[in-house]
């Protein structure tokens, strides 16, 4: 392997892997499985076209205004850099097992991945909201339970449901113990 590269955090090798590898995949796999490690397949594509429509309609589309659709570092200075879970990018070459099988490999570092992946559920969310709602009227899957005044992680779960990763834990007792 050449330029191995390892954690940012652990030291582990990123070909052994560890809780801080977020992602490790090819190149030209990296901005689908983003997609779909966030599960926002269908607002991604809703988004794509949204913003060419937009451009279009502005006169301003070009093909480089859309390298974020594909480019790894489009993709991740647009939408995982301003995340806050999101730690780095790095690439690392990985050969195959015959001769010009290898290719380069991007990693995503970040504290809490799962974290990571929720984020940037939220973030593909808003922004397909933003472009939505003046164009259509329409409203992110999201928005109902940020209107409703509930943050979006907590709708996503059953109330009971207590897991280490959720941002904000319900509480059925009050804070202060004199409060009624």
């Amino acid at each position: 392997m050449i330029g191995q590269r390892h954690c940012p955090f652990c030291g582990t090798a990123a070909l052994k892997g560890c809780q801080h590898l977020a992602l490790a995949v090819e190149g030209r796999d990296f901005v689908r499985r983003c997609v779909e490690l966030s599960q926002t397949q269908t607002q991604w594509q809703a988004l794509c076209e949204k913003r060419r429509r937009k451009l279009q309609r502005a006169g301003e589309w070009a093909p480089e205004r859309e390298d974020f659709t594909w480019l790894e570092t489009a993709f991740s200075n647009e939408f995982l850099k301003p995340l806050r879970w999101f730690h780095a990018l790095d690439y690392e070459w990985r050969s195959g097992p015959k001769p010009g099988q290898g290719g380069f490999w991007v990693l995503v570092w970040s504290k809490d991945s799962r974290r990571l992946w929720w984020e940037l559920r939220d973030a593909l969310d808003r922004e397909w909201a933003q472009l939505s709602a003046p164009l259509e009227g329409l409203m992110s899957p999201a928005q109902p339970a940020r209107a409703a005044g509930t943050d979006t992680l907590s709708t996503r779960i059953s109330p009971t449901q207590q897991e280490p990763w959720l941002l904000f834990q319900r509480r059925e007792e009050p804070l202060n113990p004199d409060q009624n």
